[in-house]
């Protein structure tokens, strides 16, 4: 910074002999502009009083300093207002006013002692060009302690989000409060793969969510990205089409559930339907809240095995061959056991569903008219789809594996 100029020299002491009475007026016509000031939303008027003459000493100063020396105040009053939340449009506003307070008072002292023309420009010159240096030191404070701030919270939430999915520490009320969370009502949990150790699954998920009135906290794992959703309502589809527009990758969803405490439950069928989507594409899978698919997820390595048995040879077939069988089932089951519906439903001839349904019974030795035969096959089918180790790899995939 240059020499003061001599108009500051001169006007400097008288305004220093009256700085009470400048802070005052700065302090009046701040809180009189503004309703943040005024409210003491964030900056009570003790704080802005010590902010005002702090920086009518800075602009007044005129003896030399180490460079930096004499934006203490600025870096101090950027760094706590970025503490606690205030608005940075605001607090540069509040500046504003402030300093055109003050230069209304340097200007008229400056008259009054008989400054020339040039004088005032000079002086003018100088007091602005401290203003905007004073400004742009406080925007950098303010916008270091905001972040510093936003990442503490982060990590608060993250913390939080653990203690509350792997129901190791801590009161549930008392961790629905820190994350903004009721402690009943209806959730889901969701996990989305990450593509790499670090990189966020759902890029800024939580704002999407609250604009569907939908809250929710969010922790970063090695391999997942966990969310604890909080719905307005049983109804989840709406946050899991804004999870699913979100996704890259893919992701599994829990059942609604009715209290925060259920939550490590609820992970972990998150996990399971996040490991039933084929992988390398775009998928959403909801963990299918059935009696039998509850069993499954109880015992998942038994109702691998009890797949493997129950579905046989059907699982040496070819993989297509295996799809379209296995598909044919499900379809069946799902309409009830008749063929007539299941053909209209995967457009081909009922007796085509009766052939494949004859294949199907003779690959896993099912009597399909038997009720035992039936219950076994659709626990097979929901493991399947919600376990992925029940079909091992095929001779085809093993060698396009080894080749690649």
């Amino acid at each position: 910074m240059p020499e003061p100029p001599d108009a500051l020299v001169t006007v400097a002491p008288a305004l220093l002999r009256r700085l009470d009475e400048v802070a005052d007026r700065i302090v009046a016509r701040v809180q009189e502009g503004l309703p943040l000031y005024r409210d003491q939303t964030y900056v009570s008027t003790e704080a802005l009083r010590t902010a005002a003459v702090d920086n009518v000493r800075y602009l007044l100063r005129t003896d030399p300093l180490p460079d930096g020396a004499d934006l203490a105040a600025a870096r101090r009053t950027g760094e706590l207002r970025g503490r606690v939340g205030a608005p940075l449009p605001e607090l540069l506003a509040g500046f504003r006013i402030g300093f055109a307070v003050f230069w209304e008072l340097l200007a008229a002292e400056a008259i009054r002692a008989g400054v020339d023309a040039r004088g005032l420009a000079e002086l003018a010159t100088h007091v602005f060009w401290k203003a905007d240096e004073y400004s742009a030191t406080l925007t950098t404070a303010h916008r270091d302690a905001t972040a510093h701030e936003l990442r503490r919270r982060e990590q608060e939430r993250s913390a939080l989000v653990e203690a509350l999915t792997t129901g190791a520490v801590g009161s549930v009320w008392e961790i629905a409060s820190g994350l903004d969370l009721p402690s009943t009502g209806s959730f889901v949990t969701v996990a989305a793969e990450v593509a790499a150790v670090g990189t966020v699954a759902l890029p800024e998920i939580a704002s999407k969510l609250r604009a569907v009135n939908v809250s929710s906290a969010w922790r970063l794992l090695p391999d997942v990205e966990v969310g604890v959703v909080s719905l307005p309502g049983p109804d989840p589809s709406d946050a899991v089409r804004v999870v699913g527009g979100a996704a890259p990758g893919r992701v599994g969803v829990s059942p609604v559930y009715p209290a925060l405490d259920e939550t490590p439950r609820a992970l972990y069928l998150a996990r399971i339907a996040l490991q039933s989507a084929p992988p390398g594409a775009p998928a959403v899978r909801r963990f299918d809240d059935t009696p039998l698919a509850t069993l499954v997820a109880a015992a998942p390595e038994a109702a691998v095995q009890i797949a493997r048995r129950v579905l046989g040879d059907l699982l040496e077939l070819r993989r297509e061959e295996q799809d379209v069988l296995l598909e044919t089932l499900e379809t069946w089951l799902a309409a009830g056991g008749s063929a007539t519906v299941t053909g209209t439903r995967m457009f081909v001839h009922p007796n085509t569903v009766r052939h494949r349904l004859r294949r199907i019974a003779e690959h896993t030795g099912r009597d399909l008219e038997h009720p035992t035969a039936l219950a076994e096959l659709s626990t097979a089918l929901h493991a399947l789809r919600l376990l992925p180790g029940v079909r091992r790899a095929s001779h085809d995939e093993t060698a396009k594996v080894t080749r690649g």
